[in-house]
């Protein structure tokens, strides 16, 4: 054998060894025909679940945002309404005011001058806090803004129409704070 010959083998080993070397998976076995397709769905798996956890957190952004308006609308009414309480406290005292303007109605004319003025300033106030009287009189009865105190015959009003007003009922903004205690016709008399 020459030496040529003898050489030979050796180049083919290292000819082999430097070629580059075949593709293979994430394994380092080589890929099968046809093993691009299922990388491909994973992808697209992949896009389906971002796709769906983008979903659920646009959704969950927009469930806090609705949860802060709602919370800051709250706060709003319940800071609108605070005075509710104390208001109707107040209102004890402006309907004992009233009667006693009714008393003394051809008195002193003085004294019923000055709870005329005192009565005139007391319900100013109230309407600076939003707090206004309900019809009554001559009004359907609505037992949202009326109680009944009772229902009798009336020449001059028609089946359910307040022909009497016992207490005045009052409203702070659009919420009924006590309702109007009326006397309810029944209609004409029989």
């Amino acid at each position: 054998m020459s030496l040529d010959q003898n050489q030979q083998p050796e180049l083919n080993a290292a000819a082999d060894s430097t070629a580059p070397p075949e593709p293979s998976g994430a394994t380092g076995a080589p890929m099968p025909a046809g093993a691009a397709e299922p990388a491909a769905r994973t992808v697209d798996d992949f896009q389906r679940e971002l796709d769906a956890l983008r979903d659920r957190n646009l959704r969950l952004l927009a469930d806090m945002r609705n949860l802060q308006q709602r919370s800051k609308r709250e706060r709003e009414e319940a800071l609108r309404y605070a005075e509710a309480e104390f208001a109707r406290e107040l209102l004890v005292v402006l309907d004992d005011l009233e009667r006693a303007m009714q008393a003394a109605s051809g008195a002193d004319a003085p004294l019923s001058e000055g709870m005329r003025i005192t009565h005139e300033h007391f319900l100013k106030l109230l309407r600076t806090r939003g707090i206004e009287p309900i019809a009554a009189v001559g009004e359907p009865f609505d037992p949202a803004l009326h109680e009944a105190l009772l229902q009798q015959p009336s020449a001059q009003f028609p089946a359910g129409i307040v022909a009497q007003e016992v207490a005045r009922g009052y409203r702070m903004h659009e919420r009924v704070i006590r309702p109007a205690r009326v006397v309810v016709s029944s209609g004409p008399p029989a």
